[in-house]
């Protein structure tokens, strides 16, 4: 919740105050009462006691006032709902590098746990996509809101081959619909394309000329890279090398995305669970300055007419 009067829930202070006037006047009106001593002859000629309806328009008077205070301190509520329309594409590097066991059980072991921690995250109404490449790039799930058959298609993932990371992006922007993302005018689904790798493009499309076609059709692109920093991570006693950081890096950057980094199964988890949010709910603001001051106005109206009406005065 963000407050943008803060200065006015000072006056808050005063509540107690009014609160034990209140206690002290009413412990006096009964010391003075005592005090008549024929008790007979004072139960004669006063009317009933109202009871527990003489502390009701105090009551209201004390509650309005806060609601007053509250709501002149403009209160807005950051509430956290679903979008239920984005589009994830998800794009794993299944490269025969992503065997390497640096990163536990192995990287692409790590990479399948955390992505579909992902999918457990997202709304069901979001449509996931799956995307494998090594030497190229294949299309293991097309898009749907069937999160199960993403998780299926997700655990049949086979380490092997190359790193075409730059055919792998053409084929996941082949999979939006570049008429509705470019055409003026038009609101397109929220989407992102979350790629994940452990190396360096060596074959197919070089990626940075499929880059300024992302920035066109204006698809996010978040960038992971896995595996330890300079490490001497080794499959089949044959050493791997490291990401390209520079290039997701300038990836990322030019499509309005983020890279990051992971050399540990939990802060792959960590990541995924970040892009889960970013994408798949979004925050609505709800000023509650109005509904207070109606509610504080209503309740000092109420205990006004309340008093009025059963001790023809005000509290």
């Amino acid at each position: 919740m963000i407050i943008y009067q803060p200065a006015f829930l000072l006056g808050l202070l005063a509540i107690p105050v009014l609160i034990a006037g209140y206690l002290l006047a009413q412990r006096t009106r009964r010391a003075y009462t005592l005090r008549f001593t024929n008790l007979e002859l004072l139960r004669s000629v006063l009317p009933r006691a109202p009871g527990f309806r003489r502390h009701l328009p105090p009551a209201m008077f004390v509650l309005g006032g806060v609601a007053l205070l509250g709501g002149l301190a403009v209160p807005v509520l950051n509430l956290e709902i679903a979008r239920n329309n984005a589009d994830v594409i998800l794009v794993i590097d299944v490269s025969g590098s992503m065997q390497a066991t640096d990163v536990a059980p192995t990287r692409l072991d790590a990479a399948k746990t955390a992505a579909s921690a992902l999918i457990d995250q997202l709304p069901g109404d979001d449509r996931i996509a799956l995307i494998s490449f090594s030497s190229t790039a294949t299309l293991k799930q097309p898009f749907t809101i069937d999160h199960g058959a993403v998780h299926a298609a997700l655990s049949s993932l086979k380490p092997g081959g190359g790193t075409a990371l730059g055919t792998a992006l053409e084929l996941a922007l082949s999979q939006l619909n570049p008429v509705s993302r470019t055409a003026s005018g038009v609101q397109p689904r929220p989407a992102m394309i979350v790629v994940l790798t452990d190396g360096v493009s060596n074959q197919g499309i070089d990626p940075q000329r499929v880059t300024p076609e992302l920035v066109a059709a204006r698809a996010k692109v978040q960038t992971i890279g896995i595996g330890l920093r300079n490490g001497n991570a080794t499959v089949g006693g044959e050493p791997v090398g490291g990401v390209d950081e520079a290039a997701l890096t300038a990836i990322a950057s030019a499509t309005g995305g983020k890279y990051f980094y992971a050399q540990a199964a939990g802060e792959l988890e960590s990541i995924y669970s970040t892009l889960a949010t970013q994408v798949g709910w979004q925050f609505q603001q709800v000023n509650l300055m109005f509904p207070l001051l109606i509610a504080g106005i209503s309740l000092v109206m109420l205990g006004a007419v309340v008093s009025l009406l059963w001790f023809r005065v005000l509290p």
